[in-house]
């Protein structure tokens, strides 16, 4: 294992940091993970913040246990960051912290959220972006206005991904396009739109945005005593962990797309040019691969699961569920109110699993009616211009039950492939080869391992092309699309 070509990939979580290291065949090296201490996480009201010192002492603890994992001799061809979207704290002009780091959930100024979204919308409305009261803009703009003092201070808006770039190579002024969309950035040209500097925030705090995969400068002595990297390690621009998910699950060209089901159903597509939803549901990040990378998130998914089967045997209730399949029942087991995509109904409920008393029966019909709801996703994201590939790109927590994908690829009429390993860190691992693998296209199809791939059963079909229908149906007489 002596001389590897090692890229290493650190994800900085809401919990604390995973730090991975793949050699550029593909060979997962090592793997590691430091918590963030108790109490990391400060929530007072509408408030959500935490100490950027914790970021930093739980990165540092993740590469200092990974370091101690590789080969020697081992030649580091870069280091990568992903992090929570819009997460950020206000520095000085010695890039020392003025504020806690005020999180991705922070609410704080949602009373600003429609002017500034109201100021924004000649940017971001062509990229489907409009700014919510979770996005890092609406915060500084109530930093500013609330506490003009400590504003006036300040000199450099840090994102969470930028604060550990800072601390690996001591540049504290660059980010990418993808951390910097929800403070407002223009994702096709890169650039600060005048708008910001009109509600009050002066561009020169804003980092300069690259895209994900440019090396931004070296680890320093400092550093690498402190993480156990060798110092002038190249640090690469990394990206949001939402990006790094979608690099890890293998889609890498038009057309591909990733379908996370965890306690919702996300999806990531790739395209040429961004998807613009009448509805406002769907907008576009910029892609390392090139293009644009088009996003939504439902608000159906997993939670139906521990809401109906509280602490029960998942496992068992998969294998029983076999025998039932493919069911006569129509479920939407949607379990708070309000749908997003897709479609945007704030009335929608879910119905159908109250009524089936076979436990098997009913959790065999809500994996059906997530399927069935991912299949009108799909088709609602073609008829907006994009086409979609034969291939899924499967990941999250629901991806581990044969079962759920089996209905999934059946109902989709597609093959959906699960990575080996979906962790974000594996995505930041991609952006850290990206400058000696020459694309990021080529990192993914180095270091991306597909694991299970699931076809279509061919009399599970019949019986979905059917059921559909029926399905979509249900949705339309309770006025839902």
């Amino acid at each position: 294992m002596s001389g590897k070509q090692i890229a290493i990939g650190l994800d900085l979580g809401t919990g604390g940091a995973r730090a991975v290291a793949f050699s550029l065949s593909g060979e997962l090296v090592g793997e590691s993970q430091s918590p963030f201490p108790r109490g990391a996480t400060h929530v007072d009201g509408p408030r959500v913040e935490q100490s950027p010192e914790c970021w930093t002492v739980a990165a540092q603890a993740a590469l200092k246990q990974l370091t101690s994992l590789l080969p020697r001799p081992a030649e580091i061809v870069g280091v990568s960051v992903d992090a929570t979207s819009g997460t950020f704290l206000l520095a000085d002009g010695d890039s020392r912290p003025l504020t806690s780091g005020l999180m991705y959930n922070d609410l704080r100024a949602a009373e600003l959220a429609d002017e500034v979204a109201e100021a924004m919308s000649s940017t971001l409305e062509r990229y489907g972006i409009q700014i919510a009261s979770s996005f890092a803009l609406p915060k500084l703009v109530h930093i500013a206005r609330s506490d003009p003092s400590l504003f006036a201070r300040a000199r450099r808006v840090v994102h969470q991904t930028d604060w550990i770039v800072g601390m690996l190579c001591g540049r504290f002024d660059v980010t990418d396009v993808s951390t910097a969309l929800k403070t407002g950035v223009d994702p096709g040209t890169m650039t600060w739109p005048s708008p910001i500097r009109q509600l009050g925030v002066p561009l020169q705090m804003l980092p300069r945005v690259v895209s994900p995969g440019t090396p931004i400068g070296e680890v320093t002595p400092s550093a690498a005593e402190a993480t156990g990297l060798p110092p002038g390690a190249p640090v690469v621009a990394g990206c949001t962990d939402g990006t790094a998910g979608c690099l890890a699950s293998g889609a890498r060209d038009p057309g591909d797309l990733n379908v996370t089901l965890g306690t919702t159903l996300v999806f990531k597509a790739i395209s040429n040019s961004p998807i613009i939803d009448p509805q406002g549901a769907v907008y576009n990040h910029r892609h390392p691969c090139g293009g644009y990378l088009p996003g939504a998130a439902s608000s159906t998914g997993g939670d139906w699961v521990e809401q109906y089967f509280p602490g029960a045997d998942l496992a068992e209730l998969n294998r029983a569920a076999l025998d039932h399949l493919p069911t006569s029942h129509i479920v939407y087991p949607l379990v708070k109110q309000g749908e997003r995509f897709p479609f945007s109904c704030a009335r929608a409920q879910g119905f159908g699993l109250e009524r089936i008393g076979s436990s098997a029966s009913a959790f065999a019909s809500g994996m059906e009616g997530v399927a069935f709801l991912e299949r009108l996703a799909v088709e609602r994201l073609e008829s907006m211009g994009l086409p979609i590939g034969p291939t899924v790109y499967a990941t999250g927590g629901g991806s581990a039950s044969d079962v759920w994908m089996r209905i999934r690829a059946s109902v989709n009429e597609r093959s959906y492939s699960v990575p080996q390993n979906a962790q974000c860190a594996v995505g930041a691992a991609v952006l850290a080869a990206m400058p000696c693998l020459g694309s990021c296209s080529a990192a993914i199809a180095r270091l991306v391992r597909a694991g299970k791939t699931y076809e279509p059963q061919s009399e599970w079909v019949r019986a979905y092309r059917d059921r559909y229908p029926r399905f979509v149906a249900a949705l339309n007489e309770r006025g839902y699309l």
